[in-house]
Parts: C-alpha cells; structure tokens; sequence
C-alpha cells in the first residue's frame, strides 16, 4: 500500500495561498517556519514512552488547549480562515485548516491520523491497533461513530444510513477539491473576485469542461462586468445542463445581460 501523504492538506491550503495572494509569495517561508516551530514544540514535548493513543491525545491537548488554536462560529465562513499566515497569527481557522495542522503534526510524529471527506465538515480518524476512533478538528475533540451517523443523517436526509466506506480515509485528490470549493465560495460570498477567479481557473485546468466551474466563472465574470465572457459561460451552462434547478434562474440573468450589452455596443 502506498504511504499516505498526511501533508498533503497543508500543502493544498499553501498552493492556494500561492495562486491567490497579491504579495510574491513572501508570506511562504513565515507558514513554513511556523509550522516547523510547532513540529519543534510537539516533538519536544509528547514523550516517546507514550502509546499511540496518549500521544494523540497530547497532540490535541497542545493545539487546541496549550496554544489556543479554535474556530470562530462567528467568522467561520471566512476565507482568512484558509490563509495559513493568517491562522498561525491569529490561532483561529476552520476544520479544514485546523486540521491541516493536526495531520501534518502527525506525520512529524507518525501518528496514524487521516482525513475523512465527511458531508458536513472534514473529520479526522486515528487509525490504532485496537480501535479506531475520529476527532472533530472544529474542537479537537473525539466524536462517536454514533454522531457521526446522527449528523450523516441530518445532512442527507432521514433514512440515510450511515457506511463503514463514508468513513474511510479520503483521497489527495478528494481533500484538494474539497479545499478548494470552500475556498471559491468564500471568496465569491466576500466579493473578491478576481482571487475567485484564480482558484476556478486552477480547477479549470483538472476539469475544462465542467459545466458547474464554468457557470461559477460565468457568475463571477458578471460581478467583474466582463459581460462577453460572462454570458459565454453562463450560456455553455444552461445547454450543458438545462434541467439543473439553477439553469432556470440564469436564463432570467442571461436575458437581463444580453440585453444590457445590446445597449452598451
């Protein structure tokens, strides 16, 4: 079995800041000593004596008690919740960060914690000989298998039944997408579009085609008033996809677009 890259997160979460950021980057080797100072930190203090289980339980003591780090429910939608600098600067970030943090602690210190592309939230699962047990990285608790159904359940609908395969350990490529949705909608929802713009030109190079990606270009285009491209996209969408619940109300934008660009040429 191929090793798990448990990085992987975090570096997603850095790419990003990389394809959005308007400063060069220069905020790159300030997240990488940041981390590494925790790395310092946390191999300093969970003793190697410890079994796998206490050494989890440390790790999570460290971050969420002894250095503070937490999530906001005020601010959880935030996109400056997904800027690393800003998360080690402020202790304050979203499971999907937070939890980026978390695995890549656990790799430093080969503890066997994973990510699961759980519908509500990223959730985290410790994979131990006897027992495997999942953590809530909005709080660094753990939470019951049980939970996890109830809140499987209130998300899909009742009668949906929870899977032992809902809770297997999620792909690279799954947590990067992941990453990536909740970033363009935060960013979308904060009217910084151009930045919205950069991450669904990034998604754009794995899924050219995609009709949902191109309607969400299409939107943000129109916020930007490249009206052209704008009813280019929003049209290719509404053919792709002409029975999906949004393609009726884009029809109604589309005319309203087209007919302000009549006046405008």
């Amino acid at each position: 079995m191929k090793k798990y890259n448990q990085k992987a997160l975090f570096d997603t979460l850095v790419s990003f800041y990389l394809i959005t950021c308007d400063d060069e980057g220069e905020l790159l080797s300030h997240i990488r000593s940041s981390m590494g100072g925790l790395v310092r930190k946390a191999r300093k203090q969970i003793g190697e004596e410890l079994s796998s289980k206490q050494k989890v339980e440390h790790l999570l003591r460290l971050v969420y008690q002894e250095w503070g780090f937490h999530c906001d429910p005020d601010q959880y939608f935030y996109v400056d919740n997904l800027y690393l600098a800003k998360v080690f600067e402020r202790k304050q970030g979203m499971p999907v960060s937070l939890g980026a943090i978390v695995l890549y602690l656990a790799a430093s210190l080969q503890l066997p914690i994973y990510p699961i592309n759980f519908p509500t939230q990223l959730v985290l699962r410790v994979d131990l000989e006897e027992e495997t047990l999942f953590i809530d990285p909005w709080d660094g608790k753990f939470i019951s298998r049980s939970m996890l159904a109830t809140l499987f359940e209130g998300y899909l609908g009742f009668g949906h039944q929870l899977r032992e395969e809902d809770l297997s350990i999620s792909s690279e490529a799954e947590i990067d997408h992941r990453v990536y949705q909740v970033a363009k909608h935060a960013l979308i929802r904060e009217g910084r579009n151009f930045s919205a713009l950069q991450v669904i030109e990034h998604l754009l190079l794995w899924h050219p085609d995609d009709p949902y990606e191109i309607r969400d270009r299409g939107l943000v285009l129109a916020n930007m008033q490249c009206i052209d491209a704008a009813i280019a996209d929003l049209d290719y969408f509404v053919e792709k996809c002409p029975d999906d619940p949004t393609a009726v109300l884009l029809v109604a934008q589309l005319a309203e677009l087209k007919q302000h660009n009549d006046v405008l040429h």
